[in-house]
């Protein structure tokens, strides 16, 4: 014989209004008082009560007297209905707390060198919203677009290449990439710079993924092989080996303004003129953007419309 399962009905359940009812019951001596203090009327409150006991399948009152009484059953569940609806209050308070810390809080992820294009504006921004709090994290900016994508950030400020359709962005500037020597070196005296002059040259490069091939791809272009040049993570690594004269190195203008060292020279380099695009960032598809970051969204916009 074949036996077919039969999955068992679930219980029903008790609803926070009949859950809250109950326990004011059982604080006060009559129906009426427990109403009032739910702001219900008795023939309401009433009804509540006994949905509730159909429910649960118990009697929980005794109505015999002029007093209502717990009875046995109702005193069994007094102190869980009591946990129940105290979790609850306790639950919802979180949750709004939550909301309401999310509201207003606006994510920022960025690339180190246009952190200091964004901090003005967020100074000026929380001046006028106190209540605001930005979350700035820096990044490297093969990261920014999924950041957006995934709802890891609100705003990106980062370099523009191969950018999803979803993602709406705004030209903040364009970056020029320089070369930086020490002051006694040969291509400092040069009148003007071109990127065939770096042909015989060690090279150091920060390891920046797109900008660096970006980079790469304009050496080979004219010539100059880069007989495996030195990759460095920061701009101070970077400085120290070009001070010794161990090595010719290719930064972003926005790398200078960020940390400047005057013993060095900064040359614009020609033909061509290379420069990366920095953008501002935001998911152009997502419709429960909070307020205050499609607010700050919107003057970042506005001052460079203005600009």
């Amino acid at each position: 014989m074949t036996h077919v399962f039969q999955p068992q009905r679930s219980a029903p359940i008790p609803t926070l209004r009949q859950l809250s009812c109950f326990k004011q019951a059982a604080e006060h001596a009559t129906f009426t008082q427990a109403a009032q203090a739910l702001e219900m009327s008795q023939p309401a409150f009433s009804s509540a009560i006994r949905e509730l006991e159909i429910t649960l399948g118990a009697t929980l009152f005794d109505r015999s007297m002029r007093r209502v009484r717990l009875t046995p059953a109702g005193e069994s569940v007094r102190a869980q209905v009591s946990w129940m609806i105290a979790t609850f209050d306790q639950g919802m308070e979180d949750m709004h707390q939550r909301l309401q810390h999310r509201s207003h809080v606006i994510r920022l992820h960025c690339i180190p060198s246009a952190s200091q294009w964004i901090a003005p504006h967020m100074a000026r921004f929380q001046q006028r919203y106190p209540q605001v709090q930005f979350q700035l994290d820096d990044m490297h900016s093969d990261t920014l677009a999924e950041s957006i994508t995934q709802g890891d950030a609100d705003i990106a400020i980062g370099l523009h290449f191969d950018t999803p359709m979803h993602i709406d962005s705004r030209l903040i500037t364009t970056d020029e990439i320089m070369v930086v020597v020490s002051q006694r070196h040969p291509l400092a005296q040069l009148p003007k710079l071109h990127w065939r002059d770096l042909k015989d040259q060690s090279l150091v490069i920060l390891r920046r993924g797109n900008t660096y091939d970006m980079i790469a791809a304009v050496l080979k272009d004219q010539g100059v092989n880069m007989n495996t040049p030195q990759n460095l993570s920061s701009i101070e690594s970077l400085y120290a080996v070009v001070h010794s004269d161990l090595k010719v190195g290719v930064i972003s203008s926005l790398s200078k303004q960020a940390l400047s060292d005057p013993q060095l020279c900064y040359l614009p380099v020609s033909r061509p003129q290379l420069a990366r695009k920095i953008c501002l960032m935001k998911h152009g598809r997502r419709a429960d953007t909070p307020l205050l970051v499609q607010t700050f969204w919107d003057m970042l916009c506005d001052e460079l419309e203005a600009r």
